[in-house]
Parts: structure tokens; C-alpha cells; sequence
């Protein structure tokens, strides 16, 4: 039996996102059951889609480095971060003074979400005050997480994005 062409068009939409690699091979698993291919084959070919699709997820960074140069949103997140106030308690690049690593942060401690709500209202109990009435921050809040998510892969140097090459 063929693996069916609705099963392609289905995987491939799933994967146009490759947040939800995990349903494309979950998919992959129950149409191999349902044609009943061979054990050894369907390893194979889940094997296969596995390490591509995982290739791709890895890669799958809201920034992109080409030819040396950090992408737009990242190099905004960089002026708000300097202009925002932000390391005046963070630190050069948030490398953590006053207030914690973000670089850090942003990649094992906090989820987007979370930093988001973090940055817009504050965490009570803390010296974190909220940014919610701070124009710069607010309307530039993806690309503050988009940097600091850069800073915390180790792709970006704390130092002036736009004076010094990229790089630590």
C-alpha cells in the first residue's frame, strides 16, 4: 500500500509551522500503522523526518544572521534595550546588575509570555517596575525579547550593535 496523498497535504500543513513537528511525526507514526508498512522501513522513514525536521526547528530563530549582520528586529531590540532604560538595571547587553541576567532569562527561565507580562506589569516584590506607560518599550517589546533571546544564543556580543562587528 502507497502512503496516501491526503497524508502528505495534511503532514505539510503541519509543518509550514515547525512549532508542530511533533504532530507531523505523531502523524507520520499512525499512517504507517494504518497502511501497515514494515517495521524496519517506518523507523527509516520516521528516522529521516526526524533529523531534517529537528534540523529545521533548531534553525527556527525569530532573528537571522546574514552575512555577519544581525537581522532588523534584532538591532531594534538593541535600541530599546539602550534606549528603553533596560540596562540600567540589567547590565551592559543584560548581562545582569541590579536586576537578573535576561539573556538568560529569556532562554531558561521565562517563557515569551512571561516576559512579556514581566516587562509590561512589573513582578511585585521585586525592583522590577512596569514598562507599561514607557512608549519606546511597549511598541517595541517583540524585538526587545527577539535581542535578548540573540544575547542569551551567544550570537550577539553585549556591546554597540552597530559600532563593532557581530560577534562576542
Amino acid at each position: 500500500m502507497q502512503l496516501s496523498q491526503n497524508f502528505f497535504k495534511s503532514a505539510l500543513s503541519i509543518v509550514q509551522d515547525s512549532k508542530y513537528i511533533h504532530q507531523f511525526i505523531i502523524k507520520i507514526i499512525a499512517e504507517v500503522m494504518r497502511v501497515k508498512l514494515f517495521i524496519k522501513p517506518a523507523l527509516t522513514l520516521l528516522a529521516a523526518f526526524s533529523i531534517s525536521f529537528g534540523a529545521l526547528a533548531e534553525g527556527d530563530k525569530p532573528y537571522q544572521v546574514v552575512d555577519g549582520k544581525i537581522s532588523e528586529n534584532a538591532l531594534n531590540g538593541w535600541r530599546t534595550y539602550n534606549g528603553g532604560g533596560c540596562g540600567t538595571c540589567h547590565g551592559k547587553g543584560g548581562i545582569g546588575a541590579v536586576g537578573p541576567n535576561l539573556a538568560n532569562s529569556v532562554n531558561s527561565v521565562l517563557t515569551k509570555d512571561e516576559f512579556m507580562d514581566v516587562v509590561t506589569n512589573g513582578r511585585s516584590g521585586t525592583m522590577m517596575r512596569p514598562h507599561n506607560t514607557n512608549k519606546k518599550v511597549m511598541d517595541n517589546l517583540e524585538d526587545l525579547y527577539v535581542y535578548l533571546l540573540a544575547r542569551g544564543d551567544d550570537v550577539l556580543g553585549p556591546g554597540n550593535l552597530i559600532k563593532q562587528p557581530l560577534g562576542k
